[in-house]
């Protein structure tokens, strides 16, 4: 498991140093703060990679570069085994090769599978059983890399990944074809984990394959929708990307397994999961069971029993998801990391204390999203320009008067603050 990470001259905070929480990590901040960079570097901590340098159709997980070219950049990181020990790792960039340099010849994260889902619908695999390699067996060469990872773009994902000539994954409509066949481990897994991350109205199950045009003359898997079949290429968005985590999450477990009997070693007991922007395209129901349901699910279906064996790495820009968290959040455990804006124009990186607001409105007012009214923009400036006015000691009753009957149109008539500028401006005459 991760355990930290620190590092110096690399993505948009000059110096950024993270302890992780051994089961949950749940980030906040507002775009361009670099979330998503922490996790990119998070990804290439574990597996020695960026995302881009496997899979070149990437258009994200691009490899970090120093923000000043003059200056030593380097990247630290602390991993824990299975025991209570842990060891200290570093990668330093090497202007001349304009790469990174890692300090270890083997992969310290062998025996861990790690799944990385980006916010553009790309998917990340590394596992332990089939990347990993002895110095022995590496090219040669100080920047030989001895370890490969798995990463799809969404193409890749619904249709198949080839890699170095080899057919590395048969793709989403293919593989689920042959599970629901089977009807064996996958097929069960599968089952099980679109069943823990189904939204709150309906199950999502997969129903009879179907025919969709006389052009193509594939079989598509269905999902059962409350109104009927619905081929998973049609799917809605949300539906595709909750399909896609699924299958990549059984895909790579199982996988991991026949790689294991194969090679005759034992399947991991522990993975690292990392997830941007975990509420993309989901309506605020499923937001707030998303993250219950990946803590819920993701050990449990797929073997990984052993308590402290999964560990959540995600970013959210959703008041729901931070306040579906009260119900789970154990401090013993798990963190909260938050990205700032200083008045300076500088970023800052805060581990906050959770706390229990109780209603997504609280936490959007909250450090995690910073606004100081949950309303419209317009709304919310006529209702501070008013409050400013009410302060003054002449008061310019006319443009009270006139903001007052704008807000009566735009503010529902059982509104807090409505009622409050109402009193005032009675109580001061101005009505």
């Amino acid at each position: 498991m991760l355990k930290s990470i620190v590092a110096k001259n690399v993505g948009p905070i000059p110096e950024l140093s993270v302890k992780f929480g051994s089961r949950l990590n749940i980030m906040t901040g507002d775009n361009g703060l670099g979330k998503t960079f922490l996790l990119d570097m998070i990804w290439y901590a574990l597996t020695s990679m960026w995302p881009a340098e496997v899979n070149s159709k990437m258009a994200s997980g691009l490899m970090g570069r120093p923000l000043n070219p003059k200056k030593e950049a380097f990247i630290d990181f602390t991993l824990t085994g299975n025991g209570s020990s842990s060891k200290k790792y570093q990668s330093k960039f090497d202007r001349n090769e304009q790469l990174w340099v890692a300090q270890h010849n083997l992969n310290p994260q062998k025996n861990e599978l790690v799944v990385y889902a980006l916010a553009d619908g790309s998917l990340c695999v590394w596992d332990p059983a089939r990347s990993y390699r002895s110095a022995s067996l590496g090219r040669p060469g100080k920047y030989a890399k001895y370890q490969s990872a798995f990463v799809f773009t969404p193409n890749d994902i619904w249709n198949g990944l080839k890699q170095d000539g080899n057919n590395v994954c048969n793709g989403l409509i293919a593989d689920l074809l042959k599970w629901q066949n089977n009807k064996g481990f996958e097929y069960d897994c599968m089952t099980r984990l679109l069943e823990k991350l189904s939204p709150f109205d309906f199950t999502m199950q997969l129903d009879e394959p179907t025919r969709i045009s006389i052009d193509d003359v594939r079989d598509i898997p269905t999902i059962r929708m409350p109104y009927g079949r619905v081929p998973v290429l049609h799917a809605s968005s949300a539906i595709r990307r909750i399909l896609s985590l699924a299958y990549c999450l059984t895909w790579a477990y199982s996988e991991h397994r026949k790689a294991c009997f194969i090679r005759g070693i034992r399947p991991t007991s522990q993975m690292t999961f990392l997830m941007d922007e975990v509420d993309a395209h989901l309506h605020p129901n499923w937001q707030r069971k998303i993250m219950k349901a990946l803590l819920d699910s993701i050990g449990e279906i797929l073997g990984l029993r052993a308590k402290g064996k999964v560990q959540i790495i995600a970013s959210t820009h959703s008041p729901l998801v931070m306040a579906s968290l009260e119900d789970v959040f154990d401090e013993s455990k798990d963190k909260w990391l938050d990205f700032d804006y200083e008045k300076d124009g500088t970023i800052s990186f805060t581990e906050r204390e959770f706390e229990k607001l109780g209603t997504s409105e609280s936490w959007l007012k909250s450090k995690a999203f910073d606004l100081k009214d949950s309303r419209s923009i317009e709304s919310s400036e006529k209702i501070r320009q008013i409050y400013d006015l009410l302060k003054e000691e002449r008061l310019d009753k006319n443009r009270i008067k006139l903001l007052f009957n704008e807000l009566v149109e735009k503010l529902s008539p059982l509104d807090r603050d409505l009622f409050l500028i109402r009193y005032m401006c009675q109580k001061k005459g101005v009505l």
